[in-house]
This record gives C-alpha cells, structure tokens and sequence, in this order.
C-alpha cells in the first residue's frame, strides 16, 4: 500500500466531498445552480518538506509505480491522528449495527437498542459491507430510528451491515494530481505540490 504511507507521512490533509455543481450567473446578476452529478471524497494530502532522500526514495519508487493509473487503499488511521475522524459515539461495538435503506439519503437502525446516548454523532464516518462509505450529517439519539448521510446512497433497497466506523474505514482511490520530487542541501526532499487522491466508486 504505496499511498498509506503519503496519508501517514502527511504535513497537512484536506477532505472534500463537496457536491459537484455548476452555476450560471444572469446580467440581472440572480445565480442559479444545478447538480453536475458526482459527489465524492477528495483528499489534498501535502508531504513534509526536509525528509531524508535516503529514507524516502523507497517510498518514493512505490509510490511512482502506483502512478495515476492503478487504484490503491488508505486508511486516516495513524497513531495521534484519531482526533480526524474517531467514531463519536456511545455503542461499544457499532460494527453490530443493522441499517436498512429505502430510499433517499436516510438510512434506519433496525438490530440495536441502545439505552441512552448516540448511536451517531454528525461527522461520523459509516462503512457498509458494500464497501462505500458515509458520513452522518446529524447526531443521532438512542431514541431516534433513521438518519441521513451526506450524499444519495448508492446501494438497492435492503439491509446493510457495518463493517467499519470512524477511523477503520478504508477508501479506494486514485492519485489524479501527483507532485514532483527534487532532492536539495543534504539528502533532503521537497515536493512541487500536494498529491490529490479521489475515491473511486
């Protein structure tokens, strides 16, 4: 896993999963907007400048050989970084949670009772068994049955398991902007910019 290791390096990481919209602008000046279709998490990544050469040009050959062309997985998962994206929560094993989907972005809670706190709360990252993963954009009690996610679920109507939460979920991406590499001073590298990876679906 050649991209792992740019999330675990990581200097700085930005998370977008932003609709894709197009908007027009009339001479009266009113603005309208319409869905461009697509709504998918894209991740900024920068690397450390001042890194040993003689350290990082392993990585640096993986890395390259993954290129622009195949699709890795990365986890947001490094030790000290759980703060990013830890499950939010009260259930001691969320994984057990069912959810069943009908339609729209709402899912339902239908295998755990849960006495008092959150199933859920907003932010929190949900992994299917179908691999796709969502965020809940609410906080969830334990009194409240359904939820709703960030995006249109994908999968057909029925019943889901989790797989994941928070930082144990894993997304499959591609890298579509990948820096250049220069070696300076004394076996020291610096990038010409930041890698941007976009979740394949």
């Amino acid at each position: 896993m050649s991209f792992q290791t740019v999330f675990d390096y990581a200097s700085q990481i930005s998370i977008s999963k932003r609709k894709k919209i197009a908007q027009t602008i009339s001479r009266s000046g009113s603005v309208k907007a319409t869905s461009a279709g697509g709504q998918f998490y894209e991740f900024n990544v920068s690397m450390p400048d001042g890194m040993r050469w003689s350290e990082m040009r392993g990585l640096i050959e993986r890395i390259e050989s993954v290129d622009r062309i195949n699709t890795d997985v990365i986890q947001i998962n490094k030790t000290g970084a759980e703060y990013i994206n830890r499950y939010q929560g009260d259930v001691v094993d969320p994984t057990n949670i069912l959810l069943e989907y009908e339609e729209g972005p709402t899912f339902s809670i239908i295998s755990q009772n849960l006495g008092s706190g959150f199933y859920f709360r907003a932010g929190d990252y949900l992994q299917l068994n179908t691999g796709t993963v969502y965020n809940v954009i609410e906080d969830v009690p334990s009194f409240q049955s359904s939820f709703n996610v960030h995006r249109p679920v994908k999968e057909a109507n029925g019943t889901y398991e989790l797989i994941a939460v928070g930082s144990d979920v894993s997304f499959e991406v591609i890298c579509v902007e990948m820096p250049t590499w220069t070696i300076f001073g004394y076996d020291q590298v610096r990038w010409s910019g930041s890698f941007v990876f976009v979740e394949v679906v």
